[in-house]
């Protein structure tokens, strides 16, 4: 476990500060003090996931918490909102917050992809979830990869062009993921930010995946090109054994 009062994100490779940036560093000190505050040892768990572990944060990136308390009820919720809204950055909050019964019996379709992005500072997540195998891994890829199938298709029909333009690159999150555990069921290695898995990546992988890079933000692209990449990889995904 993480002493939280010499906690430093940098200790665990995460190199996305700026002067003009929100410090993370600070924020899980007073959300720790106050959440150690009001659960006590209830509080099993916590984690740090997203951006700000990758080293990717930007001003409006989100703090990506995984907070677990033994016995979660309806008055510990209006707690830890009480909690986050009283140190500040409510808008940045974001996150998981679980029982720890309840993430006993999760489903371990998700088990990899917590413990692979989820860095630990109170306690070790591997102890809470439970264990997964390689066809877990493989279900996981396949329901992800159908669900971003059925977006886009969604999307196509019901969004207007200009909007779907606009929305598309936002696809690279998703993408992200279903790559970062297809790259590991195929090579054993997690990548955890999007630039090592990009240089890690082959063949029509690495060249969606850096397209979605390269777009970021943009409507300047081939629409149509890039939406057939999207489904074509969609299809291989799912089709995965």
């Amino acid at each position: 476990m993480t002493d939280i009062n010499t906690f430093d994100v940098n200790a665990f490779d995460v190199n996305m500060f700026d002067v003009n940036m929100f410090d993370v560093n600070i924020y899980i000190s007073k959300l720790t003090e106050k959440l150690r505050g009001i659960f006590g040892e209830r509080l099993v768990y916590l984690g740090l996931q997203g951006s700000y572990l990758r080293g990717e944060a930007s001003s409006d990136s989100d703090i990506d918490i995984m907070a677990v308390i033994d016995g979660l009820s309806l008055y510990d919720l209006k707690l830890y909102k009480q909690a986050i809204t009283e140190i500040g950055y409510y808008d940045k909050s974001c996150g998981f917050i679980c029982g720890k019964d309840e993430l006993a019996v999760w489903n371990p379709l998700e088990s990899c992809q917590l413990i692979h992005t989820t860095k630990d500072i109170i306690g070790r997540l591997s102890d809470f979830v439970p264990d997964y195998t390689r066809r877990d891994e493989v279900n996981y890829i396949k329901l992800s990869a159908g669900n971003l199938y059925h977006e886009l298709c969604h999307r196509f029909i019901h969004t207007d062009l200009e909007n779907s333009v606009r929305k598309l690159p936002r696809m690279v999150k998703p993408i992200f993921f279903i790559l970062q555990n297809l790259h590991y069921i195929e090579s054993g290695r997690f990548c955890a930010t999007k630039q090592e898995l990009l240089s890690e990546l082959e063949g029509d992988d690495k060249k969606l995946f850096e397209i979605l890079l390269n777009i970021s933000n943009s409507s300047d692209y081939d629409f149509d090109s890039v939406f057939k990449s999207l489904l074509s990889f969609c299809r291989r995904a799912m089709d995965i054994e």
